[in-house]
């Protein structure tokens, strides 16, 4: 991912940040390898200490308090962690149901609407589909989309 404001970001939102997409990557129960290369891909841009998987290891094991982590952020920072918080959610190639409620409650919270919502939803297709006319541009094939976050999920 490209920087950003995130690196703006104190060592207490950072965990909060992080904390956030660890809550959306296990909101399902399960993280897959392509969670948790998008977690470990943002947590190592804000330089934290090297706990990255014991931290989701843990967030499996227990309930997490979402809206205590929300509370040790800017409105900025709640901002950028929704928005990565649905780049987490897709990145194992669908929109779980448990994600879904997690993300919609994070944007209650961060006073986000639905139609804020929709449109971070269409940026991470248009991510995918920037990435994959790169691979196109050098002629490299893709296997096809079998996922469900190609598309909007379902209310």
């Amino acid at each position: 991912m490209l920087p950003d404001s995130l690196l703006m970001m104190d060592h207490t939102e950072g965990l909060g940040y992080t904390s956030l997409l660890a809550a959306v990557a296990v909101a399902d129960g399960r993280f897959t390898d392509e969670e948790m290369s998008g977690y470990e891909s943002r947590t190592a841009s804000l330089l934290l200490t090297p706990m990255v998987r014991e931290r989701l290891n843990d967030m499996l094991e227990s309930d997490f308090d979402v809206f205590g982590f929300l509370r040790e952020l800017s409105p900025d920072s709640r901002k950028l962690a929704l928005r990565d918080c649905v780049l987490m959610a897709a990145a194992d190639g669908e929109y779980d149901p448990a994600e879904i409620k997690l993300l919609e409650s994070i944007c209650t919270c961060v006073d986000v609407s639905k139609e804020t919502l929709e449109e971070l939803y269409e940026w991470v297709r248009e991510g995918w589909q920037w990435q994959r006319r790169g691979h196109a541009i050098l002629g490299l094939t893709l296997p096809a989309p079998t996922n469900q976050a190609e598309v909007a999920p379902e209310a």
